[in-house]
């Protein structure tokens, strides 16, 4: 059985104006420090074996902070980077909603895709490769994954049975963890409980 917690990085200070995607990051705000007080106590009892990361600053960062408290080193996984926004990466958010198109992808996650970018389901299906690799391991593991938000809405979405065109109801705060319990056959993960906040 492989205990996946998913993070979602603490909060950064163009959150929720800028679409920062892969392109650059943002220093994080005062808040994102007692939220990693927070983060890192949550975990503390947990017996961790791995700490992964995507490769983004505020995601490495937040990372780094829980594998300090676990005297462990930080793995970066390229499976965990954030969703591929393609030419709207870096793009303020309230810019974006004049735009029809990205009206369109938010109405449809599982039909549009950011112009030149990477589709909700390739985003999905890289982060079912990923579990099934690490329930293919055969043992007992609990990883820290630190992540973003999309992609840990995707892999929710999969766990619960939910559309892709009904992500908004998975909700991922920054800071926030997500347990999920799994085994894996041959193929892809075989999620044995719904997702709920650890």
């Amino acid at each position: 059985m492989t205990i996946l917690l998913l993070v979602r990085h603490v909060e950064h200070t163009l959150q929720n104006e800028v679409l920062l995607g892969r392109t650059h990051d943002a220093p994080f705000t005062e808040r994102a420090g007692r939220q990693l007080k927070t983060l890192i106590e949550s975990l503390r009892q947990q017996q961790v074996t791995a700490i992964h990361s995507s490769p983004r600053r505020r995601a490495l960062d937040t990372a780094q902070a829980i594998a300090a408290s676990h005297n462990l080193a930080v793995e970066i996984r390229g499976e965990l980077d954030e969703l591929d926004y393609g030419e709207w990466s870096g793009c303020r958010i309230d810019e974006l909603e004049k735009h029809p198109q990205w009206r369109r992808w938010n109405r449809r996650r599982s039909a549009w895709r950011p112009p030149n970018g990477e589709s909700m389901r390739e985003l999905q299906d890289r982060m079912l490769e990923y579990a099934a690799e690490l329930g293919r391991s055969g043992s007992a593991n609990t990883i820290v994954a630190v992540t973003h938000a999309e992609p840990i809405r995707a892999l929710m979405l999969y766990a619960t049975g939910t559309p892709l065109d009904d992500f908004m109801r998975i909700n991922v705060r920054p800071g926030s963890v997500t347990r999920l319990e799994f085994a894996s056959n041959a193929g892809r993960p075989q999620f044995q409980l719904e997702a709920v906040p650890a």
